[in-house]
């Protein structure tokens, strides 16, 4: 029985310390939080973002405190890919940077 916990143990490190982790936990969030807002339980939903928390809604934390706090440390992540990581080559950078290019120029093709 030790053992079957620690393989459990060892396999909960493994997935967390993974790159994947991060970005299966936001899908999930995503989904839960689509179904969440298209079900039964959406006035709940919409009820809970909007809860008052030391005088301002829980949605305005996580705008304005939350999601700065996240760009700076993606800013900060892409920094250092840039000197030091996978980007610091142009070669290897050049398919990220089209892709940004095309992330930003193609939805305003759609605006005119």
């Amino acid at each position: 029985m030790h053992t079957n916990t620690t393989k459990k143990t060892k396999l909960f490190n493994e997935f967390f310390e993974s790159e994947k982790s991060g970005g299966l936990l936001l899908i999930f969030c995503t989904l839960l939080s689509l179904f969440l807002a298209n079900t039964l339980f959406g006035a709940f939903y919409h009820h809970l973002w909007t809860t008052l928390l030391a005088g301002h809604p829980i949605e305005f934390w996580i705008n304005d405190g939350l999601m700065t706090i996240f760009f700076l440390l993606i800013g900060l992540e892409l920094e250092r890919e840039v000197y030091q990581g996978e980007l610091s080559n142009l070669k290897d950078a050049l398919f990220p940077i089209f892709g940004a290019l095309g992330g930003m120029l193609v939805p305003t093709l759609f605006v005119f």
